[in-house]
Formats: C-alpha cells, sequence, structure tokens
C-alpha cells in the first residue's frame, strides 16, 4: 500500500537523517484518563491531537488547528519541506489516519502511517525507548491549508441530496442505526440523512488493514463510481480511516467533517 508501511520497513530506515516518527495515539471517546504508551519506538515525538494540535477555542472536541499553529508545532518537531514522516499509535488503527490527514491537508505529502503500531513494532521484537524525544533543530516546513480536506456542517448538509457526492460513516453499525447509545455525553443517536454506514472496524483485520482488493471491494459496493466521497464519524479521528483507505483505493475528491456527530448529534 502506497500510505501504509510495515514495521520492517520502518526499521531498515531508522538510520536516515530525514524521517520523523511521530505517536499520534489517543485515547477512544469512552475511555477515562491520558494516552499513556507503555513504550515508544526510537526517537519517536509526540503528535497531540486532541490536545497541542487541536483547535481549543473550538467546542468541539478535535477540530483543526489554523496554519501558523500547525506551522509552530511541526518547526519544533524539527519537520523540513524534505522530511519524511511516519505516524504510529500504540496499538492497531485508530487516530494515526487523523494525523496523516492532517498533515495532508496543510501540505506535507510525504508521510505514512505505520501498520499495527506499537503493538506489531514490539511484536516484531525491535527497540523501544522509555520517553519522547525532541527535536535537536527547528525545521522549516510552512503550513499551506489545501481546501477542501475538511469540511463543516453547512458544506454536508448542502451535499445531502446529491446523487454525485456520498457521505460515508466510520462509527459502528448500532451507533449509526441508533440501536447502541453516543460514547459522548448530550448526544443523540442516529446518522445524517442519505449517509452510508461503513464502519472503519470492517477495514481491519487484528487492527492492521485488510487486503488492498477486500477494501476496493467493501468501498466499490457502497459508492460505485461516485464523484466525491464525504466522511463522517463521532469526532473526525475514525472518519480519516476511510480517507487514508479511499486514497488506496484511488478515489479522489475526499473530504472530511471535522464536527462530524459531536456536531451534527448534538440535541
Amino acid at each position: 500500500m502506497k500510505n501504509i508501511v510495515s514495521t520492517q520497513w520502518l526499521y531498515a530506515r531508522l538510520e536516515q537523517a530525514k524521517l520523523v516518527i511521530l505517536d499520534a495515539g489517543m485515547l477512544r471517546a469512552s475511555f477515562i484518563g491520558e494516552y499513556s504508551p507503555i513504550a515508544m519506538l526510537p526517537n519517536a515525538q509526540r503528535f497531540d491531537i486532541k490536545n497541542e494540535l487541536a483547535d481549543r477555542s473550538n467546542p468541539l472536541p478535535n477540530t483543526l488547528r489554523s496554519e501558523t499553529q500547525f506551522t509552530q508545532v511541526m518547526q519544533k518537531a524539527g519537520v523540513n519541506h524534505d522530511s519524511y514522516i511516519v505516524i504510529y499509535e500504540d496499538e492497531g488503527l485508530f487516530s494515526a489516519a487523523r494525523a496523516w490527514w492532517m498533515l495532508k491537508s496543510m501540505g506535507f505529502d510525504n508521510v505514512k502511517v505505520l501498520s499495527g503500531g506499537l503493538s506489531k513494532w514490539l511484536e516484531s521484537g525491535y527497540p523501544v525507548q522509555q520517553g519522547y524525544s525532541k527535536a535537536k533543530h527547528n525545521g522549516n516546513f510552512f503550513a499551506r491549508y489545501k481546501a477542501g480536506y475538511f469540511i463543516n456542517k453547512q458544506q454536508v448538509q448542502n451535499a445531502i441530496d446529491d446523487p454525485a457526492i456520498v457521505l460515508l460513516d466510520a462509527r459502528a453499525h448500532k451507533r449509526f442505526t441508533g440501536e447502541d447509545p453516543e460514547p459522548r455525553a448530550d448526544m443523540r443517536s442516529g446518522h445524517i440523512p442519505n449517509s452510508l454506514s461503513l464502519p472503519y472496524s470492517e477495514l481491519l483485520c487484528s487492527g492492521e488493514a485488510k487486503s488492498l482488493s477486500e477494501i476496493q471491494q467493501q468501498f466499490k459496493a457502497l459508492v460505485g463510481n461516485a464523484e466525491k466521497l464525504q466522511f463522517t464519524c463521532g469526532a473526525g479521528i475514525t472518519a480519516c480511516i476511510l480517507a487514508l483507505f479511499a486514497d488506496e483505493c484511488g478515489y479522489a475528491n475526499l473530504s472530511v467533517y471535522d464536527g462530524s456527530w459531536s456536531e451534527w448529534g448534538r440535541k
């Protein structure tokens, strides 16, 4: 896959000077506390989606920060325009795709996601460290937001009745149908009108991507030859997994609804 790399691939490149490794792990909405992995990959730095890289002035969780703020955080992490970044998390695939999509949206394209995350790295017997590293020097990367990567409530609403646009929901199917309650307080149950259910978990096997052919079949069955795909979830995190796999399948014109159900589903 073009966007996902194996632990073997990354281990063979650990000593390359232009490599930047970022841990973008975060807790699921129903968990209390702070993200605290048992170890970190060599030279890994923190990519804190929930705090440092979220717009804290927005009442919605996890929303994208400004170009200026994003630039400051990435430069502090030593990211240059010619760097290449590998994103991972503690296990499986949950939030790493969000970091991948954020970087792409800000004009940084040379970014990959580590298949299986830290758990696969440990299973492979590769070295780890305790504590995050810090960059020795500031980088020269400047963020330039690409319009359309993230969309708002009005843009989703405008597309509801457009047959050329398909909105896919990454939440568990019973949350989509309203059979199971939302993990966040003050959220209604159900889904956005005319959206389709594609739980991100159905594209994974033991926390790693299914074969590309299987993923392609699942997308094809739902979206056919749609001209544009939009993605939603609980709070803009797992929607990015669908964006990641849609990109793998060759779809273009992809957008993530940043507020997702945390905005649309408010009482």
